[in-house]
């Protein structure tokens, strides 16, 4: 009989929580939030001639943005994180020995991947700031009864995107390293 050996890996992903999810749990909707913020950044940066959009703690630092329109956001982030937490965990630990999650950030909170001059760049930075993303690290550990990680990676990438794909919007896998 076989020896089975404890693999790790580590994975970074991004999803996106389904509108519907929001509808249920909260009077706000994350698009207009998105989009009200996204326009006051706007106009703070063509002011100031910037030519990037700054991250958003920037302009909560220097408390240039409505006050209702952050708590609604970091309101809405905080649904968004904890469950995308919740259900990454119950949907993965049947598969793996365990499941721990590295890092959550709602991606709102990231550099928007957006600058002034760029054709749709206030759609896109709404789009940014619409907190309806999560970006995460998981490590989990596997069983295996050979050793190598020859396409383990890809089967790793296969299963978590299958078992998280019926339950958010998107599913991107980032980046996923092996640990022996």
């Amino acid at each position: 009989m076989g020896r089975l050996l404890a693999v790790k890996a580590l994975v970074s992903a991004t999803v996106r929580v389904p509108d519907r999810v929001f509808e249920q749990h909260s009077p706000f909707s994350p698009h207009a939030v998105g989009r009200q913020l996204a326009e006051q950044i706007d106009a703070h940066v063509q002011s100031g001639s910037l030519g990037y959009y700054p991250a958003l703690d920037y302009f909560q630092n220097e408390h240039m943005l409505d006050q209702e329109s952050l708590e609604v956001l970091d309101q809405l982030a905080w649904l968004a994180t904890g469950l995308v937490q919740d259900e990454v965990r119950l949907r993965l630990r049947s598969i793996f020995a365990s499941v721990q999650v590295q890092s959550m950030q709602a991606a709102v909170y990231t550099m928007p991947p957006v600058r002034p001059s760029q054709p749709g760049a206030l759609e896109r930075l709404a789009e940014h700031l619409t907190p309806n993303r999560a970006k995460f690290d998981l490590m989990l550990t596997l069983f295996r009864k050979v050793s190598g990680s020859e396409y383990l990676d890809s089967y790793i990438k296969r299963v978590v995107y299958r078992h998280l794909s019926d339950v958010f919007e998107t599913v991107e896998i980032g980046t996923i390293k092996i640990l022996e």
